[in-house]
């Protein structure tokens, strides 16, 4: 197996992993861009945010990782929708 190829199953992985585990997160994206890794997506709470960082720690430790992982905002809306 090749660089890449290590690479590619270390993200498949970890989109097994993140799925299943205690998270179970399945709205993020994983892609490969060269040598590096990026990771989007939204979470619930900041406590889900911190468990899938420490398992993209994990499962790709050596590697270099971009997140962009953001906070959902469950707060009620402050003022009533307007419909035409």
């Amino acid at each position: 197996m090749n660089g890449t190829e290590d690479t590619e199953y270390r993200i498949a992985h970890l989109s097994q992993r993140l799925a299943e585990d205690e998270v179970g997160e399945l709205g993020l994206r994983i892609e490969l861009h060269g040598a590096h890794v990026a990771v989007a997506g939204t979470v619930a709470t900041e406590k889900r945010r911190a468990a899938v960082e420490r398992i993209i720690a994990e499962a790709l430790a050596g590697l270099v990782v971009h997140t962009d992982i953001a906070l959902a905002d469950n707060r009620p809306p402050e003022e009533a929708e307007d419909l035409p």
